[in-house]
């Protein structure tokens, strides 16, 4: 029986919307929970951002289709699509031979009018971007929203304190990216020199939406994981600040970051 009854499979259109999604992956496979999960979020992503979507059996395409999926992913700036062959345990677009690696993941694509402009999962430096936590990030903010911020601030902040998280103090190590916990996503998590958690939100602009927002993760971090809020550090990286956001921060035990360009010489 068909996992997926409610659904017309379709392959490719001759017409998109503007923004669409294309899901791929393969039927009676491991990850078939993930993969109910992951519709579920396309459903009300299309219910309140008028975004489409389509999912495909990959078993049902031909070769000529699958390598046109191929040339999709690969046409993605690097900048932003990171690292898509699998490698040393990350599970990732594409498997060793470079063949889709749909038997171990499903595979996301996300278009601008027929243009490719990112693919789930990758990862950028260290930093691994799975499909789950995106459409939760795209649902709250919308898709335009949202690939603004990641594809000009938020994953190469993301990938920069994954490969130097010393930047933050000495003694950082990266933990994860893109960590769902009880109350949301977690952009980054760090631990200090002294085994701290440190809890980071990314904004381009910081304001006392974003104090409330990285207090919120830091309660579902500590309730997830049965710790001391009193053992967690929240922080800000930001773009641009407001005074409001500075004086939140001070207020609720936060430390904010500006990012800044330093001229050499």
């Amino acid at each position: 029986m068909d996992a997926y009854p409610e659904y017309t499979f379709l392959v490719f259109k001759s017409e998109r919307k503007m923004y669409e999604f294309i899901l791929y992956f393969e039927t009676g496979s491991p990850y078939e929970k993930e993969t109910k999960r992951i519709i579920r979020f396309l459903e009300k992503i299309r219910k309140k951002w008028n975004a489409d979507f389509d999912l495909n059996h990959v078993e049902t395409l031909s070769e000529t289709q699958v390598e046109r999926v191929k040339d999709d992913i690969r046409k993605i700036s690097p900048q932003i699509r990171g690292k898509i062959v699998s490698s040393k345990g990350k599970i990732l677009p594409l498997s060793n031979n470079k063949n889709l690696n749909t038997q171990n993941t499903p595979i996301l694509l996300i278009y601008d009018n027929q243009t490719p402009i990112n693919v789930y999962p990758h990862m950028l430096g260290t930093a691994y971007f799975e499909i789950g936590a995106t459409l939760e990030n795209i649902l709250k903010d919308g898709l335009k929203a949202h690939m603004i911020a990641k594809g000009i601030l938020e994953e190469p902040v993301q990938k920069i304190l994954a490969d130097d998280p010393w930047i933050l103090g000495q003694g950082m190590k990266f933990i994860a990216a893109d960590k769902d916990v009880d109350f949301g996503v977690v952009d980054v998590i760090l631990e200090d020199e002294n085994g701290r958690m440190v809890i980071v939100e990314i904004e381009t602009e910081a304001t006392e939406t974003a104090v409330a927002q990285v207090s919120r993760l830091a309660a579902g971090y500590a309730s997830q994981n049965k710790s001391s809020l009193d053992h967690l550090r929240k922080v800000i990286v930001c773009l641009n600040f407001n005074a409001r956001a500075a004086k939140a921060c001070r207020g609720a035990n936060v430390e904010l970051f500006q990012l800044a360009m330093q001229k050499i010489c």
